[in-house]
């Protein structure tokens, strides 16, 4: 037995301890990340999408990619996905589907058959056609189409002077058509192609006859019928028969049932068939127009020999003309692909005012960029407004007729905008008083040296002083483009010594028509309810009063303080309304209001009560506004041939408004 080994220095319970810690560390740290990636690998695990279509059968596709055939189940990572599902003889059915991971999905698709057609094409100048028992209908040159057609055994009889056939054809929902029993010809040679997707079946009245499929070789056509090999849905060529008896049919065919009836005679006519894809579009043969346009993309016309053709239509580029030869027994198809033209225009700008907003038909697209340029794509053609607008800047507004695929470029005088001011023309006396001025959103004030001042539209404030004069202060609305005189003539302050003043006779709420129209309630005189309360005195002189609007207004509209002059009924008088911003003056004559002026009274919109003079003089009619102590000049109005003192004073109070008075009284003159 080998000798016991001591432990070496340093080791002992405390360093295995930690050593193990440290494993165990090391161990947690791999399996979290394999759990990690485990994780990560089951979240990108695909998601089962479980297909069911009605009938089964049909081709799916996810985002367009051919997956399966249903029903059937196909994995896919989460996401969002298009179920489509296609199937001959059936109308595709799509269904759109959000896959979480861990959630399998079911989608059931129901397909609904396609509507099937008949189609008689002939060469017959001239025929009728009967199908059932229904009467006889005429051939449109030669052809004959009957759509939607109702499941069930139908026969079809096709009569003309020089030639006859009559077949029955059986209808079923998603299946090829089926021509039952021989097909009867007299003096034509019938072949019928009956179609879906892409399966076709030839039957003719006779036979054996050489077939070919777009120069292909296939059995010979007989009158049991024969498949088409490689057939396809679009345009395709067959030939039946051989040498000076070959007649060849070049048609288009979609992938619905469809059973497709051509009848030739042994005219001497063959068929040209122009294809555009588009509807009523006109045909040109030889520069002359053809009596009918083009349906369902095309159209069919009995021809001979050369032809030169062009085909045209409201909305496209022209196409150019092609030239062929039909020969007898023929049949020759012309495509033209029809290219829409535009349908809308553009405006640009070029250096513009940068900021001015551009309108076109009064309705905004868009503001001028810092490098003076803006660009609207989409205008519809026809003739069209252009506005610019700018705050302080003179509108531009231009008329332009804009053509589909046209650009309309506006540059330089067309839309650079002036700045916009008003002339205020001063008058002052004497002519050594001073007069500021400053606008009534700003507080900065300007000495005004010169007699005549352009200014930007706005409401300014103009005041003058002198010693020994009393200050003056007139409010001005500047508009673009206009010329206002202003007078600012003081009055000089003269010592009274001890005069004998008559006091002038001074009126209250008690010279009211209807004083017990007016209550008191907290200290205020109030009226509620729709109505004109007058003044009974003849207003010469100055009506004071401080007023307020105790309730009125709704949730779209602020309400508005009522007064009149000259009011002489309820359809002639001068109307003023005062609210949070302006006083506005208006004219009503015979029941029809004008618009006089506003102005802007500059007082906070939290104000609750207003102080005001109403100065009437056979004259003119001044209103003035109470700012702090002193008494400011809103709206002065002197008209000849207008007496201000005509008529009554009074308050308007309209529906269940209410106002309250303090302080009136009425001085006279």
């Amino acid at each position: 037995m080998p000798p016991a080994r001591s432990a070496p220095a340093g080791t002992g319970p405390k360093k295995v301890f930690l050593v193990g810690a440290f494993v165990v560390i090391v161990l947690a740290g791999i399996v979290g990340l394999v759990l990690s990636r485990t994780n990560k690998k089951r979240l990108a695990a695909g998601v089962t999408i479980q297909v069911a279509t009605t009938p089964p059968g049909a081709s799916v596709r996810i985002n367009g990619e051919p997956m399966c055939t249903s029903n059937c189940s196909v994995s896919m990572p989460p996401g969002n996905y298009q179920i489509t599902a296609f199937m001959d003889g059936y109308e595709a059915a799509a269904n759109n589907v959000a896959v979480q991971a861990g959630k399998p999905v079911a989608v059931n698709l129901m397909l609904e058959p396609q509507p099937q057609s008949v189609r008689v094409l002939t060469d017959l100048g001239q025929g009728k056609i009967a199908f059932d028992d229904q009467p006889p209908a005429d051939l449109q040159d030669g052809q004959f189409v009957m759509e939607k057609v109702a499941p069930g055994a139908h026969t079809i009889k096709v009569t003309s002077k020089t030639g006859e056939a009559a077949f029955t054809v059986e209808i079923a929902d998603a299946k090829q058509p089926v021509v039952q029993g021989p097909v009867v010809a007299k003096n034509l040679i019938a072949v019928m192609v009956a179609s879906l997707g892409s399966k076709a079946r030839v039957i003719t009245n006779g036979g054996p006859w050489k077939l070919a499929l777009n120069g292909q070789p296939q059995a010979d056509a007989t009158e049991e019928g024969v498949d088409l090999n490689n057939f396809q849905p679009g345009v395709d060529e067959i030939l039946v028969g051989e040498g000076k008896d070959q007649r060849n049919m070049k048609e288009s065919f979609g992938p619905a049932p469809m059973l497709t009836a051509f009848l030739k005679s042994d005219l001497n006519i063959g068929t040209l068939i122009i294809s555009t894809g588009e509807d009523d579009a006109r045909v040109f043969l030889n520069n002359k127009e053809y009596g009918r346009k083009t349906q369902h993309g095309q159209v069919r016309i009995p021809a001979i020999g050369p032809v030169s053709v062009r085909v045209a239509k409201d909305g496209f580029e022209a196409v150019a003309a092609q030239a062929t030869e039909v020969k007898k027994g023929s049949e020759v198809r012309l495509e033209f692909k029809m290219q829409a033209l535009p349908q809308v225009a553009m405006l640009q700008i070029r250096g513009a005012t940068p900021g001015a907003e551009v309108l076109l038909d009064d309705k905004s697209i868009g503001t001028v960029g810092d490098d003076g340029g803006l660009t609207s794509s989409g205008v519809k053609p026809g003739d069209h407004t252009i506005d610019l607008r700018r705050d302080r800047f003179m509108p531009r507004h231009l008329e332009r007729t804009f053509r589909a695929g046209q650009t309309i470029a506006l540059t330089g005088g067309d839309v650079v905008l002036a700045a916009a001011t008003g002339t205020v023309k001063l008058a002052r006396t004497p002519a050594e008083s001073t007069v500021v001025y400053h606008r009534a959103d700003e507080q900065q004030a300007h000495e005004l040296k010169e007699n005549q001042l352009d200014l930007p539209p706005g409401t300014y404030l103009f005041t003058a002083r002198a010693a020994g004069f009393t200050d003056r202060t007139e409010r001005v609305q500047v508009n673009a483009g206009e010329t206002y005189p202003v007078e600012l003539a003081l009055t000089k302050v003269v010592a009274v010594v001890a005069p004998v003043v008559v006091a002038p006779k001074v009126s209250g709420m008690a010279d009211f028509e209807d004083a017990g129209a007016w209550s008191m309630q907290n200290g205020l005189w109030t009226h509620k309810g729709a109505g004109f309360i007058p003044f009974r005195l003849t207003p010469n002189g100055t009506f004071t009063f401080t007023v307020q609007l105790l309730h009125g207004g709704n949730l779209f509209r602020g309400g508005r303080i009522r007064w009149a002059v000259q009011y002489v009924d309820a359809k002639n008088y001068d109307l003023f309304e005062l609210d949070k911003k302006y006083l506005w003056s208006k004219v009503i004559i015979a029941g029809k209001t004008f618009e006089r002026e506003k102005h802007e009274h500059g007082l906070s919109d939290k104000e609750k009560s207003y102080s005001i003079q109403v100065e009437a003089t056979p004259e003119h009619l001044v209103h003035r506004l109470k700012q702090g102590d002193s008494w400011m000049a809103l709206d002065t109005w002197a008209e000849p041939g207008r007496d201000f003192t005509r008529g009554k004073f009074g308050f308007l109070v309209q529906g269940s408004d209410e106002i309250g008075l303090s302080d009136f009284q009425f001085t006279a003159k």
